[in-house]
């Protein structure tokens, strides 16, 4: 089996979603610094440009002569660092008059406003305002370069707050993680204190909603398993005490047989043996088959015919009747067909057919009867002897109990049996009359056909 570290697991994804997101923020934040510093950087381009329009051509000329440092200190706004503004005055007629030092030469400048221009393979961005008094134009001009610095500054001081933020992040997500996990470590150490015998319900104090649902999934675990053993345990008990008065039976046979002086009581010793240890395999593939019942669910089910296997079950005991002198009938209607597991269903019919025939009359009959009664399938097994008493019927259902008639020999688990098989297909059994109102004995099961 695959072990791995929830907590650890936790950690990583949770940092590394955290990682992500910052990821994104830095990306998103670059975008939006970018976004930002363009758009003061027009609005300087534009104020240079108006500032520059009331000028006359004379004071153009001697901060064109002054240099760029001149044109640097007009610009007070920018850093030393930055190359300062570009400019150029052209006239009406589209002839350039004025140019300041580093300007890029651009063929004209009929634009007004903005606008982004490659000179050189170096792109520029301008603003052009023009003098309707003086009749010229004035056009002020940036690289666009020189405004990724401040961008790339500020990304990275971002980047570095994000970068040393981590750590201590990751820090506290492991701390609380480990915080968070403390109840799964209390029910740890709850259940490996506990010896197998113990399967009380947990007590865990303080625990989360989502840990409660565990604790109540594995209190229910425990509860099943108590039952379980209990029934095992029964079962267990049960199965010692029938077995035990069979096997005395078939030691005082055999030292009947074995202090025997004529072949007569021998051979009359020898049969008892015999009958005895016939009775108890039949006991003990009763009781095996009630284990299995017992832990297996109704699997491998199929659509079938209830009515073909009743005739099934009639056919294979048809020997046992006529040695009873039993008359088995069966009535069956069409519309028997149901879901459910074939062999289990052929057990719960046999163990009816042979009830039947142990507690009919002699010379009487026993009826099967297949099919539908409102909304459910109908299996019915009657007979004409001497029944159950009413107050003894729903006793029926425990394992080993037999009504107070047991004239016929039996293990008392045959109606244990069939309830089971029933409770596996979500069928209801009930007890009652037999063939005539008010004597006999009749077991009915209702299916539900799916």
């Amino acid at each position: 089996m695959t072990r791995f570290s929830l907590q650890r697991r936790l950690l990583l994804l949770l940092v590394g979603s955290a990682l992500l997101v910052w990821v994104a923020m830095l990306v998103a934040g670059h975008d939006k610094a970018r976004a930002e510093i363009n758009e003061l950087a027009d609005v300087r381009l534009q104020q240079a440009a108006r500032t520059l329009l009331v000028l006359d051509l004379k004071r153009l000329a001697r901060l064109v002569q002054a240099g760029a440092a001149a044109m640097q200190a007009f610009d007070a706004d920018r850093d030393d660092s930055v190359q300062p503004l570009a400019f150029q005055v052209w006239n009406d007629r589209g002839e350039l008059l004025l140019a300041s030092a580093g300007a890029p030469a651009i063929p004209d400048a009929d634009a007004d406003g903005y606008a982004t221009r490659t000179i050189d393979g170096r792109a520029w961005r301008s603003y052009s305002v023009v003098d309707r008094h003086h009749a010229y134009r004035v056009t002020v001009l940036e690289p666009l370069d020189v405004r990724e610095h401040p961008v790339r500054e500020l990304t990275g001081r971002m980047g570095q707050v994000l970068l040393w933020s981590l750590p201590l992040l990751a820090l506290l997500t492991w701390a609380s993680i480990r915080r968070g996990l403390q109840p799964l470590a209390r029910l740890s150490h709850a259940l490996a204190a506990r010896d197998a015998g113990r399967l009380e319900p947990l007590q865990v104090q303080r625990i989360p909603r989502e840990v409660g649902t565990l604790v109540a999934a594995l209190n229910d675990l425990l509860a099943r398993l108590a039952r379980s053993l209990d029934r095992e345990r029964t079962f267990t008990a049960d199965a010692a005490h029938e077995l035990r008065t069979p096997l005395a039976a078939i030691k005082v046979q055999a030292e009947v047989a074995l202090r025997a002086t004529d072949e007569a009581a021998r051979r009359t010793a020898i049969a008892q043996v015999i009958a005895a240890v016939n009775r108890t395999s039949h006991l003990a593939e009763q009781l095996l088959l009630l284990a299995r019942l017992e832990y297996a669910p109704a699997g491998g089910q199929a659509h079938m015919d209830l009515a073909q296997l009743a005739a099934d079950a009639i056919a294979r005991h048809a020997d046992a009747a006529l040695r009873a002198g039993i008359e088995l009938e069966l009535n069956a209607s069409a519309g028997s067909t149901l879901r459910g597991n074939a062999a289990m269903l052929s057990v719960l019919i046999d163990n009816l057919l042979d009830n039947a025939i142990k507690y009919g009359n002699h010379g009487g009959r026993a009826v099967v009867e297949v099919r539908p009664d409102g909304d459910v399938l109908l299996l019915r097994v009657a007979d004409d002897g001497a029944g159950v008493a009413p107050d003894e019927r729903e006793r029926l259902r425990d394992r080993f109990f037999r009504g107070s008639d047991n004239r016929a020999t039996g293990s008392g688990l045959g109606l244990s049996i069939v309830d089971r098989v029933a409770a596996a297909h979500h069928a209801r059994v009930e007890f009652g009359s037999g063939l005539t109102p008010g004597s006999g004995f009749g077991v009915s099961v209702r299916f539900t056909p799916s």
